[in-house]
């Protein structure tokens, strides 16, 4: 049996999938198996997979990312788990780094590392550093996806099937909602290292920030039981659906907004701008004379701060 079990769902990304594949096939770790599942994918994941031999194919009709994951787990051998995003890729040293954190700390569920982004051709990206040292606690999970994307994250099987696995409700941010329910019973840890490459393009789930709004709220209201009348908790609670409103929310319509002041769009602006002083009054307001600055005066503009972010 094989230490590590790599997963790799993939459904339309047969183009990223290779290397997807040669980034654990280029692992200084070398105890593993590779399985990937075809979710019904309309592209050609056979074709890809058998340039490699040892990779293990399963094919199952299109149930969505939960399943696809629940599928590998449910085949899978090793102890440690890491579900791989076909558009994703490792570096050398992430199987290694997540070994040896687990066997620092035996007692977690789940521990992760750092990544940084990539571009559609695997150019690299403005990343900002990870801030998060140390566990991830439950009340700071309800705040926010402290964690991120599981490309960064080594799983101990044994717990994931002991939770019954991913959650088949969940669309969007099944990550999210599976890292609340492995906190609230078992420790985490990130042991900082930089493990993974995190892939930008047009396709990224992330991009529907309607979808994503709606999975981050599903997974926030599934708390609420075990949140109870816990007062830390309830503000946790509370104060991670405000930052789900305006990361997914709030966000995007101010994207949208300095496009339109940019094209001289007055109209669609003023409607844009009214519909956040509606939503958002005590955010907008600072956000909006800042963004202004930044158009019409950018040379008084000050430089801008460079912040740590938990999440690109």
């Amino acid at each position: 049996m094989p230490q590590v079990s790599v997963v790799i769902p993939c459904f339309a990304q047969a183009h990223f999938l290779s290397d997807a594949i040669e980034s654990v096939l280029g692992q200084t770790f070398t105890d593993y198996e590779i399985i990937v599942i075809d979710d019904g994918s309309p592209d050609n994941v056979r074709a890809v997979v058998e340039r490699f031999p040892g990779v293990r194919l399963i094919a199952q009709e299109n149930r969505g990312l939960s399943q696809a994951r629940n599928r590998g787990l449910a085949e899978c051998t090793g102890t440690y788990l890491v579900c791989l995003d076909a558009d994703d890729r490792l570096l050398p040293n992430a199987l290694a780094a997540g070994v040896r954190a687990f066997q620092e700390r035996p007692e977690c569920g789940f521990v992760w590392g750092r990544r940084r982004r990539i571009d559609a051709s695997g150019n690299p990206l403005p990343s900002s550093p990870l801030i998060v040292e140390g566990p991830a606690r439950y009340d700071l999970l309800l705040r926010q996806n402290i964690v991120g994307p599981p490309v960064t994250v080594m799983w101990r099987r044994a717990v994931l099937a002991e939770l019954g696995g991913f959650s088949a409700e969940q669309h969007h941010s099944e990550d999210y909602e599976m890292y609340l329910r492995v906190a609230r019973s078992f420790p985490t840890w990130s042991h900082q290292e930089l493990i993974a490459e995190y892939r930008v393009h047009d396709a990224n789930m992330s991009r529907n920030h309607r979808g994503m709004l709606a999975g981050n709220l599903l997974a926030l209201d599934r708390q609420k039981v075990f949140v109870g009348s816990d007062p830390a908790l309830s503000r946790a609670l509370r104060e991670g659906r405000r930052i789900a409103w305006e990361r997914e929310d709030c966000g995007p319509r101010l994207d949208e907004l300095s496009r339109n002041v940019r094209s001289r769009r007055w109209l669609a602006a003023l409607r844009g701008g009214g519909a956040l002083l509606f939503k958002y009054p005590r955010k907008f307001l600072p956000i909006l004379a800042r963004r202004i600055i930044r158009v019409f005066l950018p040379s008084r503009a000050k430089p801008p701060v460079s912040r740590p972010a938990v999440l690109e």
